[in-house]
């Protein structure tokens, strides 16, 4: 398939957000206290590297040359390497807030403002996608960063 300049771009930024996203929630996994909060973190850490190596497949499928080493090679590695130096801005202030963060509510607000921005990327890709078979991907993404927020949402709203 030939990818056109929009279907790279947004490939590209979806990689980056997802293994950004995975980052923090690996990394906030590792500093919250509450058991709950801790599992739902990883989850999302779970779903997010299942979504940058989906995107990344179809990059790799697509654009790939023999030059190429893609993350999910890297990552499938025994251990998980630190790939800090891809964590996008947004991501990188939230890290530096978590640190000092006191409660449940301040953790889940963070990842509340990291699903929104994956679901308006993925919702900006999708309309502008002219494949069908990269729109399929980004209306998935899309559904799945949706969830993401209610469940978070209805996290909050427990509190």
């Amino acid at each position: 398939m030939q990818l056109s300049e929009d279907a790279l771009k947004f490939l590209n930024l979806g990689i980056e957000s997802e293994i950004a996203a995975y980052v923090f929630y690996k990394q906030a996994g590792r500093i919250v206290q509450d058991t709950g909060l801790r599992e739902t973190l990883l989850k999302l850490a779970g779903d997010e590297k299942g979504h940058f190596l989906s995107l990344e497949d179809i990059y790799d499928r697509n654009v790939r040359s023999e030059m190429w080493a893609p993350y999910k090679d890297i990552l499938g590695k025994e251990g998980l390497p630190e790939i800090d130096e891809l964590v996008q801005g947004t991501h990188k202030e939230l890290l530096a807030r978590i640190r000092g963060v006191a409660t449940k509510r301040e953790v889940l607000e963070m990842a509340l403002t990291l699903e929104k921005e994956a679901f308006t990327l993925f919702s900006e890709a999708s309309a502008k996608m002219k494949s069908p078979e990269l729109k399929k991907v980004f209306d998935f993404l899309t559904g799945f960063e949706r969830n993401h927020v209610q469940l978070i949402e209805k996290e909050l709203a427990a509190l």
